[in-house]
């Protein structure tokens, strides 16, 4: 399985990892895969499990959690386009199979975001600030005192996290234009599902899901979990992120719905 992770923190890229080994330690500590010196990141702070094509994220009871697209979680598996919070940092989780096939064009291109750059700073100034170069830690320092974060400067990084496609892609929607979905059959119809997050979930979990994603001011739609595949416009979905436009129609589980433009 080709599955790598791409660590950012406030919007700038820091360096990729590919998940090459059977058990990947982020942490504080020099001897982490992953390591992260910053005091918001416990010593031993979680760790990537593949078992076959699966990837699993477990926290290591760190002091400020880990969080999976915005919910703090101890043990779960993660999908192509998820996006792990370890202390103010961000670890966007990437299949390759998946990446190539959803045409999106390189690793920053998806990663980095204009968005961060400006809503974020209303919202959170202070994580926004410029930081000094890192020091190295003393070599008396105990890497396992882990720096809390306040709970009201965490930052919910799914909430925010909009990122834009590269260069060759479809031109975007216009300013002030954007995606819902009407449900047209299921238990919630009439409803609409206003498509504001960075990942919005269609299905029920643990049974048939699909994944509409995000991107700058694109949709996509990708194959979330379940035994049956989604279907767009009456053909099953394929691998890989799938464009979203008015008048398409998602069929997902027991439930319908239908993409439509609005205003905001």
């Amino acid at each position: 399985m080709g599955a790598r992770v791409v660590l950012s923190l406030d919007g700038e890229i820091i360096t990729e990892v590919e998940l090459s080994k059977a058990v990947t330690v982020v942490g504080r500590h020099p001897t982490c895969d992953i390591c992260i010196d910053h005091p918001a990141v416990s010593g031993r702070h979680m760790l990537f499990r593949v078992v076959n094509t699966t990837v699993y994220v477990e926290d290591l009871a760190s002091t400020n959690g880990t969080k999976v697209n915005g919910l703090s979680t101890s043990h779960q598996v993660v999908h192509h386009l998820d996006m792990i919070e370890v202390g103010k940092h961000k670890l966007h989780f990437f299949d390759d199979a998946m990446l190539a096939a959803g045409g999106l064009k390189g690793l920053e291109s998806t990663v980095q975001t204009d968005y961060e750059r400006t809503m974020l700073a209303a919202h959170a100034p202070e994580a926004l600030a410029p930081r000094p170069a890192p020091k190295p830690a003393p070599a008396e320092v105990d890497l396992s005192r882990t720096m809390a974060i306040p709970r009201d400067t965490l930052r919910q990084g799914a909430m925010h996290e909009v990122v834009r496609t590269g260069e060759g892609a479809p031109p975007e929607r216009a300013e002030g234009e954007a995606l819902a979905l009407r449900v047209q059959s299921g238990a919630r119809v009439g409803e609409i599902i206003a498509l504001e997050q960075a990942n919005t979930m269609l299905g029920t979990a643990g049974a048939d899901t699909a994944l509409v994603v995000r991107r700058g001011a694109s949709f996509y739609l990708a194959r979330f979990g379940g035994t049956r595949p989604p279907r767009l416009n009456r053909q099953e979905l394929g691998p890989g992120t799938h464009r979203l436009s008015p008048g398409d129609v998602i069929e997902v589980g027991g439930s319908t719905f239908e993409v439509m433009s609005v205003v905001r």
